[in-house]
């Protein structure tokens, strides 16, 4: 058996590689970490996000949904400030919508029970909002949270 003169730079290169691969997964996992979107509300109460920015996402909603996991909702986001309105057409599941401008919680309707296609009832802001955030229905009342809270969104970079 004869030595090979090149495995001490083999190995060397081996382990420079194996060095880059995880250096290149570590900072891959952190890019995603940083693109995690979620609220705290009151500092303590971290909800998972899905995102509807636009007009076709924001109408659909969580409509024909089966349901929502536990600690996750949808925030609706716009790039100005109005009143906003809601309805329950086509959920499967009752939703509490939280109305909210910039960081501060200014309304919100507990407990709604889905409407079927026709929904009757309208849900307004009152206020103008540049978020609305639906969780499962009765997590306001369950936490505490309230008009006035504080929520810290945090949306990808």
């Amino acid at each position: 058996m004869r030595n090979n003169p090149n495995a001490p730079k083999n190995i060397i290169l081996g382990v420079i590689i194996l060095i880059l691969i995880f250096g290149l997964f570590y900072f891959m996992m952190r890019q995603l970490k940083n693109r995690e979107t979620y609220a705290i509300i009151n500092k303590n109460i971290r909800i998972s996000l899905e995102l509807a920015q636009n007009d076709s996402a924001r109408y659909l909603g969580l409509s024909d949904r089966k349901s929502l996991c536990q600690n996750c909702g949808m925030l609706f986001v716009w790039p100005d400030y109005a009143i906003r309105d809601f309805v329950m057409r086509d959920m499967n599941f009752p939703l509490d919508i939280i109305f909210i401008s910039d960081q501060k919680i200014v309304k919100i309707e507990s407990n709604l029970l889905p409407e079927g296609s026709n929904p009757e009832n309208i849900y307004s802001s009152d206020f103008p909002s540049n978020y609305v955030l639906e969780i499962n229905g009765g997590i306001s009342d369950r936490f505490g949270i309230a008009p006035g809270d504080e929520i810290i969104i945090n949306l990808p970079k």
